[in-house]
């Protein structure tokens, strides 16, 4: 399976063929292209990274190696704005520091 640095390579020469000429794709197009070399094979979607987000953020807080037992929500976080925020909000809010203020 090629890795995601040689799928962005094609991509980018195949605009380069395209157009006959080096050509750099605008800055959303390059987010896009991004986005698409770090799909994988097998992805979850938001509605299983929410059934299971209070778990992974609690084993991140004890220090455990969530890429062992959870790889697939760790690489939707990366892949989706607004569930990495519902994780980071949450991360927030299990942290002591969180608790004094009140």
């Amino acid at each position: 399976m090629p890795t995601n640095n040689k799928i962005m390579k094609s991509i980018f020469d195949w605009f380069r063929r395209r157009f006959k000429k080096w050509y750099q794709p605008d800055p959303m197009m390059q987010k896009l292209l991004q986005s698409l070399a770090m799909t994988e094979e097998h992805e979850i979607s938001c509605d299983d990274v929410y059934a299971v987000l209070d778990q992974f953020a609690e084993a991140v807080m004890r220090g455990e190696n969530v890429l062992l037992f959870m790889p697939l929500v760790r690489q939707h976080l990366d892949m989706c704005p607004d569930c990495r925020a519902e994780y980071e909000a949450l991360l927030d809010m299990l942290q002591p520091s969180f608790y004094v203020g009140a």
